[in-house]
């Protein structure tokens, strides 16, 4: 199957926008697909985009040139022009790429992990949306349910926003979960080590985040005292930025800093730092997805989260990790915690289901399949 693969940055490169349309691309090409990838595409600068931005940004208002409708006319442009003739199908990878295109007369989807209507009520960024960035991603998101034949979500929650909000029926909308954008996946049996090998003379926590406050990073460090407080031997480390901490950091907190996936050394850095961990804990306030639980997952670790956006796609709560309420405190983690803590064989089931879900469901090479067979189905 022939498949037109259109995306804003550079499928080839795994550094841009988290390697996602990367391993999107290589799960398509694994899954069978003959790809032809379309993009970057070069969005259209006007002098009164260029002085609405330094405008709202003085203003410290957030303005998505993109969205603007020069913008997405000549995004939209350059990749229908790039659509080869014989192409049995069109993937957009992201709902903003779905609106630029607009319809067409080959099959055509979308896949992205959020609607536009999701986000506009949830993401903080979005609260400081210019008002002319805020009605543009009202018809962005219109634009792209009415342009795709099947609307592809990484997620329930994300699926049922399409549902709720552009009234799409249930042969419009499919989920279909991203994979770990890792580069080498770790084996089950390295796996299965790690996780026998994880000491009980020590709790190991890990958080890897760059927003430290939507990212939970202090209700992290509230869980972290708690444990201590109760007893348990706590290490706590902390990638991705410098958290934000009422005082110096404490002698069990172990501050990383950020680590780059670019260089070989970051990446094995971070795999040591998930094998070796007991807990990824990352209670984000706002999650359209998530894909750092994804890895977490894949190395075994049990994640835990706040119950919100695509997150329930990813943790099974007490199955796969620990999902609490948007006002748990952090007794109730602590709880949580250390009932596991106590029951040795329960958390090693927890951690071996985990990595088991990755397996099954969380991984590119399952993505690739289901979303190839969608496409190859309305194609037919």
């Amino acid at each position: 199957m022939k498949v037109a693969l259109i995306t804003l940055n550079d499928s080839t490169d795994v550094h841009q926008w988290s390697g996602l349309n990367y391993f999107i691309a290589r799960a398509l090409e694994r899954a069978g697909a003959t790809l032809h990838r379309i993009g970057p595409l070069d969005t259209r600068w006007t002098m009164a985009m260029r002085i609405r931005q330094r405008w709202y940004d003085a203003t410290k208002r957030t303005y998505h040139q993109v969205m603007e409708p020069q913008s997405l006319a000549a995004i939209g442009a350059a990749a229908r022009a790039q659509i080869p003739a014989d192409a049995d199908a069109v993937l957009g990878v992201t709902s903003l790429i779905a609106a630029a295109v607009g319809p067409l007369d080959l099959p055509f989807a979308s896949w992205d992990d959020a609607t536009s209507a999701a986000m506009s009520e949830y993401y903080p960024d979005f609260e400081r949306l210019a008002p002319v960035s805020r009605q543009h991603n009202i018809e962005v998101g219109r634009r792209a349910v009415e342009a795709v034949s099947l609307a592809i979500y990484s997620s329930d929650w994300a699926a049922n926003s399409a549902r709720a909000a552009y009234g799409l029926p249930e042969s419009r909308v499919a989920v279909v979960p991203f994979g770990a954008n890792l580069e080498e996946l770790p084996s089950q049996g390295d796996v299965e080590a790690a996780i026998a090998a994880r000491p009980d003379n020590v709790c190991r926590l890990l958080w890897v985040g760059v927003e430290w406050h939507r990212k939970g990073g202090p209700l992290t460090i509230e869980i972290a005292r708690g444990l201590r407080d109760a007893g348990v031997n706590v290490e706590l480390t902390l990638v991705g930025c410098k958290p934000e901490l009422e005082g110096p950091p404490e002698d069990w907190m172990r501050i990383e800093g950020f680590v780059s996936k670019k260089t070989a050394a970051g990446r094995v850095r971070l795999a040591e730092l998930f094998l070796r961990s007991h807990f990824f804990v990352m209670p984000s306030k706002a999650e359209a997805y998530g894909l750092v639980y994804v890895e977490a997952a894949t190395y075994g670790v049990p994640a835990v989260a706040i119950h919100t956006g695509g997150v329930p796609t990813i943790i099974r709560d007490d199955l796969t990790g620990i999902l609490g309420t948007p006002d748990s405190d952090a007794s109730q983690y602590v709880g949580r915690i250390l009932s596991l803590l106590h029951d040795p064989d329960r958390y090693t089931n927890m951690a071996l289901a985990a990595r088991k879900r990755a397996t099954d469901r969380l991984n590119w090479d399952t993505a690739g399949r289901d979303v190839l067979a969608r496409l190859d189905q309305l194609s037919r």
